[in-house]
């Protein structure tokens, strides 16, 4: 009895990984070992678990795929950056403005956009006297106003195809803001405009003179 109970006591303990490598050898692929290794909490990894890298921006839905509903809002097809191209879609019916002209959360919106996007260039009230125009700066050469001039006559279609598409040296916007945030933009710049029109009929009309006082 002495001897057999000393024998047990010799006797080398039984270990758990023993069976997990005889089930990894006895396995014909990697993913079965993988899946047995998961079943043991020290040896989970979390490679089926799904994630995003640091700073992954999802990429919205690519033209032609299957539709569904985008949180960045409608998800239009490419737009050239030309004039024939911004002529198109002014003319079709996305080119119409689907906000009110005095909705004021979209001018709120807007003014947002403009100051974080615009505003570098084309000024804090677009008189083309952004911080970064001028001699030795970013941008030296011209930058066109949008509180006068030809900037006056382009519909509402036409700036939202230049902010979406770029023009010239102006960069592309459309991936820097959703759909609807573009248009608030369009919204604002509108109301830049009317505020700058409505400035200079002040300004043209003058103190009253005595004719005008009779």
């Amino acid at each position: 009895m002495e001897t057999s109970s000393r024998t047990r006591r010799t006797r080398p303990p039984a270990r758990p990984w023993a069976a997990l490598a005889i089930l990894a050898l006895l396995s014909p692929g990697c993913t079965r070992i993988d899946n047995a290794l998961a079943a043991v909490p020290i040896f989970t990894f979390l490679r089926e678990a799904p994630s995003f890298d640091p700073y992954e921006h999802p990429l919205p839905q690519p033209p032609g795929s299957v539709p569904y509903i985008s949180p960045n809002g409608e998800v239009l097809a490419p737009l050239e950056a030309s004039e024939a191209a911004f002529a198109r879609f002014e003319a079709s019916p996305q080119g119409r403005n689907p906000l009110a002209p005095n909705d004021p959360a979209a001018r709120a919106l807007g003014q947002v956009m403009y100051d974080r996007h615009c505003s570098v260039c084309h000024g804090p009230q677009g008189a083309g006297d952004g911080p970064l125009v001028g001699p030795g700066k970013f941008v030296e050469g011209f930058v066109p106003a949008l509180d006068r001039g030809a900037a006056l006559g382009r519909s509402d279609g036409y700036i939202y195809a230049v902010v979406r598409a770029g023009r010239g040296r102006m960069p592309a916007y459309g991936a820097r803001m959703t759909h609807i945030e573009r248009w608030s933009v369009v919204t604002y710049v509108n109301s830049l405009q009317g505020a700058a029109g409505a400035a200079q009929t002040d300004t043209s009309a003058g103190p009253a003179g005595p004719a005008s006082q009779q």
